[in-house]
């Protein structure tokens, strides 16, 4: 099986992506669709702030593994 692919760094993502509102990687929403998975911690600084947070995937660009349910 090939590792989870790592997201995009917090600083490259949109407001909508950063929000969980659309695919961290190809920023379609996740508003209307269903079986979105978490796509892992986009990670990220802006000086001593943290940026991190979790972003999601659409059914598309998920990790087939995690389509059927399987652990990363």
């Amino acid at each position: 099986m090939t590792p989870r692919p790592e997201p995009p760094p917090a600083a490259s993502l949109s407001y909508a992506q950063y929000s969980g509102w659309a695919c961290c990687w190809c920023a379609k929403s996740l508003l209307d669709v269903t079986g979105a998975v978490s796509a892992g911690i986009a990670r990220g600084r802006e000086g001593v702030h943290v940026l991190d947070v979790e972003v999601y995937a659409c059914p598309g660009c998920a990790p087939e593994h995690d389509r059927q349910g399987g652990t990363p």
